[in-house]
């Protein structure tokens, strides 16, 4: 058996990748060569079917202008209701046909005019039906397997939202712009007809957004468009089983109905999922469903579309913790629980006063100076410069509070004790000159063990997440010349987190939206012959309120993972404000934010075509908004001081219970006053505006060039704004140059995209960055990607793309920005058994209890890097048909290797996961099945975390595992 390193070096995974690309390679092309002897033939019967495939497919792209295509293909599809083959629903059709994943698909979503996505002047990448059910895409960091740019990092292991080209993207649902995900609930793309990514940010006529991007959602539930043309009711339903207890089924329903003599259809999906997961503690429970339903002229020419999707996401999350380079290199893991145990009056949980009474600080309670909480200051060298990270100064000794305890505790006995209590006093100091004894680990406990990956520590015991979405849309798209839409949209997310960390969350959040599009194409009496001028005009008002309310923080190293089976055990389990929200034995609620802030803007664009070949699309925008933010935090964790009695020079344990409430002697405080308290509001705009020019070359080739300008919402990651931020200019700035290459060849059989692009928040200013709380960031991103589809015949579809991609920091570190450091990191050294020579008691062991953390000299532009994110990306998928119905696919990504914190101290290696499905389609009995394997090599990978300042806590992606579907069409 491979060992660890083996398995993860650079030179193993160069060679797996190579000899899987080649099989690949050799795989196409005997089926190239089979497929060709049947080409004619197939082409020539294929070609009715097509026909009238094409006439029943549904378009539920959201357009924000121009006409929808499916209300070209109603009156076909309602003169066809009794055709034979007209009008049918397929969930697994990829099957059937390879080119539907290929197809030029007018989409309104990246610019809001209709355009094929081929002379749409944007990166953009669609993902289809067919490729959701066969790559097996169900959570967001699946869409890595289709589409450049959204290699997404995780936040304790959920991934709701996306990362699209190293910044988090905004999440749209059938084109209007929803809650923020990420972290907080699954993203369900089980439930999706269709994916957009759509790169850079948003048109102007969509309003203010992220600047990396946006994925757009088509739901299921939006065929009820066309089911209203069909001859009866149709549907499916599904199961999924697979590795590590998947348990998955799904089903949809839809037909047409009559409401006061106007034609209507509607649509319900619906999906429930009991699975566990990879990591041995997490689990997934998931309740979904969709319900849409479209009446013609239902007020006058409008055309009504309306729905829900509701959702209840129950899981947990968890990271790797005490990550090393040993641990990434060799599986090497620190095992050890601490020395002192916290949970002193026995109720199976430690409280936050417990943690003042079993490790007290010295001095004042501070942000820097608590039990389990100690800062450091970042250390200079002789002549006063700041040391790189990884070369501070190694300062003999142990800590003081260690050494009074092993003193006082002879009973803890053991050759690693027994030299520690001999050693000198010493080692780096913190912030508050004295570390807690609370950060030790039992030198008797200490060991290195070599790792479970399925195990992570001190994980999230339950993140529960209901969400519901509603829509109301008034469409009146009868004259292709003018078009009128009304887009209500109502979303709202109210999640309960509770964790053992003790962090513990409750969060509310609504969001309201109405936006008015129109579209006029002027008249072509009007203009020279050479001219054609298409108009959009869009306002829309959204408000967003939220509020969140939460205690504690996060001691994610104190877990030994490989003790007690991994489970939590009381000295690393803490109370929270859910388990019990009392001062004398829990822990309060330590924070109170609440927001209020509205979104009202206009927004023009005009499409202009120009000799024919040459377009040009312009837009501008105006935004304005007011909000209010209000923090009030019910009690103040970072004041007072630890209880008394402790006696100076000899630890002991002071007495439980000697602080009922806060006061005197005892640590926080309840309803601080301000600046803690803060209330603020105001008023900020901003401009956006794009252009774009395109123009079509001879053999296929469309180039163009976009510069844009776009202006942003600095809200939290949970869409609520802290009143630091509302008390400024809360819109920021970004903009966007892009340079691309579109062609399409053989009758849209191969198409090829190319992306060249420089994206930039603009607004931040040197020394700090006015949105550092906010959930964007001062980056430069700048890159290249390139998608290739090729589909020469109806049975075989391949595809592939390449991403080289590098960020950096605009400005130096904002104020107050804390870098995690293990004890190895700032200064301690290894205790070595001075008989044998070996380590008996690691450097990190000494920090491990606790979080310790090194401050950031604020504006320090040493570490400007973006990390995270693989600088090379590359994908590969293939799917062949046999006419049997038996299909074959193989698909692959290659990701370099990476750093997992800003101060690279932990390098990610490379990987190379693979992925085989074989299908089986029966269109007699419409049956459909996927046997799907997933990291068929076993490959050892890893995922950072979403912040770069707390990279030693790392994902484990999963391991080798399997997945079989068993779908069944009703008619």
């Amino acid at each position: 058996m491979r060992s660890v390193s083996e398995r993860c070096g650079e030179s193993a995974a160069a060679q797996s990748l190579v000899s899987v690309f080649a099989a690949m390679l050799a795989l196409l092309a005997l089926l190239t060569i089979l497929a060709g002897q049947s080409a004619a033939a197939e082409e020539t019967a294929a070609r009715p079917a097509a026909q009238a495939t094409a006439a029943a497919e549904p378009e539920t792209r959201p357009d924000a202008g121009g006409k929808s295509p499916a209300a070209d293909n109603k009156k076909t599809e309602d003169k066809s209701r009794n055709d034979e083959g007209v009008a049918k629903l397929s969930d697994m059709s990829v099957t059937e046909d390879a080119l539907k994943a290929i197809a030029n698909t007018p989409s309104a979503s990246s610019l809001g005019f209709t355009k094929p996505l081929l002379e749409t002047p944007r990166a953009v990448s669609f993902v289809s039906e067919e490729q959701i059910s066969l790559m097996g895409i169900s959570t967001v960091e699946d869409l890595m397997k289709a589409v450049p740019g959204v290699y997404t990092t995780t936040r304790y292991g959920l991934q709701g939202g996306v990362n699209v080209r190293d910044v988090q993207a905004d999440n749209y649902y059938r084109g209007m712009k929803r809650i923020n995900m990420q972290g907080h609930a699954r993203t369900e793309l089980e439930g999706m007809d269709s994916i957009e990514v759509v790169k850079g940010p948003p048109s102007p006529i969509y309003g203010m957004g992220a600047i990396g991007g946006y994925v757009n959602l088509v739901p299921k539930s939006g065929r009820s468009t066309m089911t209203g043309y069909l001859p009866d009711a149709q549907g499916f339903i599904q199961g999924v089983e697979g590795s590590y207890d998947r348990n998955e089924l799904s089903f949809g329903l839809g037909g047409p109905y009559d409401v006061l003599n106007r034609q209507a259809g509607y649509y319900v999906f619906g999906l429930v999922e009991d699975s566990n997961t990879f990591i041995k503690q997490v689990a997934v429970k998931q309740r979904y469903l969709q319900a849409s339903t479209s009446v013609e002229n239902f007020l006058g020419p409008f055309r009504l579309e309306t729905g829900t999707q509701l959702q209840n996401s129950v899981t947990s999350g968890a990271y790797m913790n005490r990550v090393t380079p040993d641990l990434i290199k060799n599986g090497s893991y620190i095992s050890g629980s601490p020395l002192v145990n916290l949970d002193l009056n026995g109720d199976g949980k430690v409280s936050y006063l417990e943690t003042y009474q079993a490790s007290p600080v010295q001095g004042a309670v501070t942000v820097n100076n608590q039990a389990l909480t100690q800062r450091f200051n970042w250390p200079k060298d002789a002549s006063g410069n700041y040391l790189p990270f990884g070369q501070f100064p190694v300062v003999p000794g142990i800590p003081q509070s260690m050494h009074d305890y092993l003193v006082a505790h002879p009973e803890i006995n053991c050759r690693a004790a027994q030299v520690i209590r001999g050693m000198p006093v010493g080692g780096p100091k913190p912030i508050s000159g004295y570390l807690p004894v609370g950060f030790v680990l039992n030198p008797c406990t200490v060991s290195t063990q070599h790792v479970d990956w399925r195990r992570n520590g001190s994980w999230e015991r339950e993140q529960n997440a209901k969400l519901g979405t509603g829509f109301a849309d008034l469409i009146w798209d009868v004259n292709p010349s003018f078009t009128l839409k009304n887009q209500f949209f109502y979303d709202m997310l109210n999640s309960y987190k509770d964790s053992y960390l003790p962090y513990g969350e409750d969060q509310d959040i609504h969001v309201f939206e109405d936006k008015i599009t129109a579209t006029h194409e002027l008249p072509a009496q009007y203009l020279p012959g050479w001219l054609k001028v298409n108009t959009l005009g869009s306002i829309n008002y959204r408000r967003t309120v939220g509020e969140i309310r939460s205690s504690g923080g996060d001691f994610d190293w104190r877990q030994d993972i490989m003790a007690g089976s991994g489970l939590q055990l009381p000295n690393n389990s803490f109370w929270n404000q859910h388990d019990n929200n009392s001062y004398a034995g829990g822990a309060t609620a330590t924070t109170n934010t609440s927001s209020s802030y509205d979104e009202r803007g206009f927004g023009v664009m005009f499409d202009v075509d120009m000799f024919t070949r040459t377009n040009l699309v312009v837009g501008w925008r105006y935004d304005v908004s007011h909000a209010t933010a209000n923090a009030s935090p019910p009690f103040d964790a970072n004041y007072g001081q630890s209880p008394t009695p402790v006696t100076p020079g000899l630890w002991q344990a002071p007495v439980v219970g000697t602080c009922a409430e806060p006061g005197a002697g005892c640590p926080g405080r309840f309803d601080p006053p301000s600046p803690i308290t803060l209330a603020a509001g105001g008023v900020s705009s901003g401009k956006s505006w794009s252009a774009s020019l395109s123009h079509e070359l001879p053999w296929g080739l469309r180039p163009y060039v976009t510069f844009a300008k776009a202006s942003l919402m600095l809200a939290g990651s949970n869409d609520v704004m802290q009143p630091t931020i509302a008390a400024g200019n809360f819109i920021g700035q970004a903009q966007l140059k892009e340079a691309g290459l579109k062609s399409s060849f053989w009758h849209n059989r191969l198409i090829f995209t190319t992306a060249a692009y420089d994206q930039t928040r603009k607004d931040a200013g040197a020394p700090t960055d006015p949105g550092a709380t906010a959930n964007v960031s001062d980056t430069r991103i700048r890159g290249i990607e390139a998608e290739i589809k090729f589909a020469p015949i109806r049975r075989l579809y391949v595809s592939g793309y390449a991403l080289f991609q590098h960020g950096e920091y605009v400005v130096g570190a904002p104020s107050g920005t804390i870098i995690d450091a293990s004890g190895r990191d700032l200064g301690f050294q290894d205790v070595v058994d001075p008989t044998t020579g070996k380590v008996i008691f690691p450097a990190e062991a000494f920090t491990y209890g606790g979080r310790p953390g090194v401050i950031m000299p604020t504006g320090f532009t040493r570490y400007q890097d973006r990390t995270g994110d693989p600088d090379s990306q590359f994908g590969l998928n293939a799917n062949y048909v046999l006419p049997g119905g038996l299909g074959l696919y193989v698909g692959g990504n290659r990701f370099s290797s990476v750093w997992a914190d800003r101060v690279k101290s932990i390098r990610l290696p490379a990987a190379t996961p693979v992925d085989i499905a074989m299908t089986y389609d029966n269109p007699k009995s419409n049956w459909h099945f996927r046997l799907s394997a997933f990291n068929v090599f076993n490959e050892l990978y890893f995922r950072a975390n979403i912040s770069d300042t707390t990279g030693k806590l790392i994902s484990v992606m999963p391991l080798a595992r399997w997945e079989v579907s068993f779908h069944k069409d009703f008619r």
